[in-house]
């Protein structure tokens, strides 16, 4: 015989179980209007009797609010982007879902494709039909025109990554120009002239485009002249890294340090030296960007660029945003990095030491505020 499915338990329930109003159980459940202490006890008490679990859907109607927060990608097949076998996306995953989890949210995943076009584009699409309160958007591209429309609609929201210089928006990045010259000034003090850059992808993306001038800054104030054919436009796989280094070094002059865009692709550089018998750090030294796993395991020298700590706090940007009631000027939030110094960029004499401690130096945390 077969078991009858057991109703669930209704707001109406509550309501005649308590003695009181459906709206009044409503406002005692949301917080949306005051109710007399000893009336919201006894609510409480038949909820939590009657295992009462309200309807998501027909709560966000009342409230208008669907505790929904969406984090917006590009399409994770792009040749800058992807999500599959991606740690430094998985820390920026779980550095988002910490903070939103405790706050009690939900988090979506959605994604459009680079330079999508569209008459209305998909984000504008979800915005109007109200599926999420907020949303984190990775940005990579220089086509702020999402982010112009979404200011005018008044939607909360924060990017993670940084945005054109132009955009009243909040944001949390690293400073990429600056670990760029940083890395870039590493090489230098130990000793080096001749350096490549490796973009971590093509310089359309401000990622890109900032960690290039960055490279460059520090050439610059060296008093170098940078050389086009030390610069390779990368992707994010291992063999970017390879065909880099295979360039670099068929020419007349090779270089003798490369500034990897990735760590990805300093592990595509390193496989290279293997097989054409180059010694690292000897011959040919290497920093990269990123301090992952990676890094760590192959002995490379990276600078932190903790997208756990950038989903955290862009996280937590956008709570405080959805719980203001006054409008502030836009906040740009720079998370500090570290440079990691390894064997692949120590000094000759140092250079059969597998690794040398974290270096004490970082960015510090600023935030920079810009009228909206």
């Amino acid at each position: 015989m077969i078991k009858k499915k057991k109703r669930a338990v209704t707001i109406k329930d509550i309501a005649r179980e308590a003695g009181v109003s459906i709206s009044t159980v409503s406002f005692a459940f949301n917080g949306t209007a005051p109710v007399a202490q000893e009336t919201k006890d006894r609510i409480f008490e038949v909820i939590n009797r009657l295992n009462y679990r309200p309807n998501s859907a027909a709560r966000g109607l009342v409230t208008r609010k669907t505790n929904n927060i969406c984090l917006f990608t590009p399409h994770p097949t792009s040749d800058f982007f992807s999500f599959s076998g991606n740690g430094v996306f998985s820390d920026l995953m779980q550095g988002i879902g910490e903070v939103l989890d405790q706050k009690d949210y939900n988090l979506l995943i959605s994604w459009d494709t680079v330079g999508y076009k569209a008459k209305t584009p998909k984000l504008i699409r979800l915005i109007r039909e109200q599926a999420m309160d907020g949303v984190l958007i990775c940005l990579p591209s220089q086509d702020s025109s999402i982010i112009n429309e979404l200011n005018e609609h008044n939607f909360p929201l924060v990017i993670i990554g940084g945005a054109d210089k132009s955009s009243a928006v909040n944001t949390v990045d690293v400073d990429n120009h600056e670990i760029s010259y940083r890395v870039t000034r590493h090489l230098l003090e130990l000793g080096h002239k001749r350096i490549a850059f490796i973009s971590p992808g093509q310089l359309e993306f401000l990622v890109c485009e900032d960690r290039l001038e960055g490279y460059k800054e520090a050439m610059s104030d060296a008093g170098l002249k940078v050389r086009d054919d030390y610069i390779f436009i990368g992707d994010e796989t291992e063999s970017s890294g390879y065909r880099a280094a295979e360039a670099f070094m068929s020419l007349k002059e090779p270089p003798t340090a490369i500034v990897a865009g990735r760590d990805i692709q300093a592990v595509g550089v390193l496989e290279y030296t293997k097989e054409h018998d180059i010694s690292v750090p000897q011959t040919l030294a290497l920093v990269s960007f990123e301090n992952s796993q990676l890094a760590e395991k192959h002995g490379i020298t990276s600078i932190t660029t903790n997208l756990y700590e950038i989903g955290k706090e862009g996280a937590k940007l956008l709570i405080k945003l959805l719980n203001r009631k006054k409008e502030r000027a836009a906040q740009n939030m720079v998370i500090p990095s570290g440079l990691v110094v390894r064997g692949s960029s120590q000094p000759q004499s140092e250079s059969s030491a597998p690794s040398v401690a974290a270096s004490t130096e970082s960015i510090s945390v600023r935030t920079r505020s810009r009228k909206q």
